[in-house]
């Protein structure tokens, strides 16, 4: 839960009595998804988020993009022992479409990579987004799991604002 102060902290209190209004809006109905395609898609998501903040602690020139990144780290960490109920879960291996994004990171530096890496953040949070809302949109579903999925839609959600800020700092 002090992660979670910390992070209402870093992004200010105004941004969220507006903001979250904009990241709902984004949230459609989505076709169902299975339990299991929940798991393989939010894992393998949240491998690809956590390999490239690796990366961007590396990186990274500018200290909000660092911060983020140490944030994803933490939450994506959390999110797999929670998910797999393993203390030190493997990450999960990448299919080619990302293995690709981290390809094209890993070939950026300076400036740019800061902007590759908010970009492909916000990509790979949307996806995780509509992974969440399609889950809650399966009747059939575990309750812990659900439970799961409705804190990270919101993490994703507060993510999401934080990405938007960063970008607008980057351009």
């Amino acid at each position: 839960m002090n992660r979670r102060g910390i992070l209402l902290g870093s992004t200010g209190v105004a941004t969220f009595a507006l903001s979250p209004r904009l990241v709902l809006a984004q949230v459609r109905t989505v076709p169902p998804v299975s339990g299991t395609e929940y798991l393989a898609t939010t894992l393998m998501g949240g491998t690809l988020a956590k390999q490239t903040s690796q990366l961007a602690l590396e990186r990274a020139t500018n200290p909000k993009v660092k911060q983020f990144a140490g944030f994803e780290i933490a939450e994506q960490t959390a999110l797999a022992q929670v998910l797999t109920d393993t203390e030190n879960p493997p990450p999960v291996p990448l299919d080619a479409n990302h293995s690709g994004v981290l390809r094209t990171l890993q070939a950026q530096s300076g400036p740019g990579f800061d902007r590759a890496y908010i970009l492909s953040q916000i990509t790979q949070h949307n996806a995780l987004l509509l992974a969440q809302q399609g889950y809650l949109e399966n009747t059939n579903r575990s309750t812990d799991t659900q439970h799961i999925a409705v804190l990270a839609r919101m993490s994703i959600q507060q993510h999401l604002v934080m990405l938007q800020e960063i970008q607008q700092m980057l351009t």
